[in-house]
């Protein structure tokens, strides 16, 4: 079973997460973070909560040979993919707060929407820096607030008609209040840090592909039966056409908060 509150899923529900969340949802980020930290060819590169890989995979292209990626996750499900993807990468299953790995050891610390579902988030954090040798960049990236993105609202909406208060997940969107954030920065002793918010697109191939990916892909996988499956998606098609293209795909704003800081050197 899925824990929303922490990110873990299983291992089915990594394999519809790769297919259908990483292309809709997560693909146009990497190159933001890799830009906010600075990655350079030849730099050594830890990713946090990686995933299967997405963002691990595109730093280990733009640190090419001379450099090296490593990335981290709590999840085997997630690992497994992302090992078979990339086996060239160093893959390590650990928690962000406690992380196997050296002091002043990375030239960057990148974490693409991991950061809302730690347990510990400012011992993650102290953790990053810990690895970050002087002068390096660390750049994290987490969600918007709930509100900013209307989509979700109305996909909340759904789930709570069909199946109760109960089952909102508002892990999602914990850090987008910029002013809590940066207090959890603050908190880890990362005084210096510069929050920008970045505007988003999701693009899912069609409602159903949105619906299927969101019970299927995450937390939810084995809690909502086929037929309650069906009960989401028949209220999701009348509720969220208003995201639908011409082409029948769907496209809504997701904004998000990449927070970058460097080590004192």
């Amino acid at each position: 079973m899925g824990d929303s509150k922490t990110g873990q899923i299983s291992a089915n529900a990594a394999q519809v997460y790769e297919e259908i969340f990483l292309p809709s949802l997560f693909v146009e980020w990497p190159p933001r973070v890799i830009e906010a930290a600075g990655i350079q060819s030849g730099h050594r590169v830890l990713d946090v909560a990686c995933g299967t890989g997405v963002l691990a995979g595109a730093v280990a292209e733009r640190v090419g040979s001379e450099g090296s990626t490593v990335g981290v996750d709590n999840n085997e499900g997630m690992l497994a993919i992302a090992r078979e993807k990339t086996p060239e990468i160093e893959w390590y299953l650990a928690p962000a707060e406690s992380l196997p790995l050296d002091d002043d050891s990375f030239d960057s610390v990148v974490s693409q929407f991991g950061l809302m579902y730690f347990e510990d988030r400012r011992g993650a954090l102290v953790e990053m820096m810990r690895v970050l040798r002087p002068g390096g960049t660390l750049a994290v990236v987490v969600w918007d607030k709930h509100e900013n993105i209307p989509a979700w609202v109305v996909e909340d909406q759904i789930f709570e008609r069909v199946f109760g208060a109960e089952d909102e997940d508002d892990a999602p969107n914990s850090l987008g209040d910029k002013q809590n954030l940066r207090r959890l920065f603050d908190s880890a002793g990362i005084l210096d840090a510069e929050i920008r918010t970045h505007e988003g697109t999701a693009r899912f191939p069609s409602i159903e592909a949105w619906i299927y990916a969101d019970v299927k892909g995450w937390t939810m996988d084995d809690e909502i039966d086929d037929e309650g499956h069906e009960r989401l998606l028949t209220e999701a098609q009348v509720e969220l056409a208003q995201f639908l293209l011409d082409d029948g795909t769907v496209a809504f704003s997701t904004p998000a908060h990449i927070v970058t800081a460097n080590k004192p050197a």
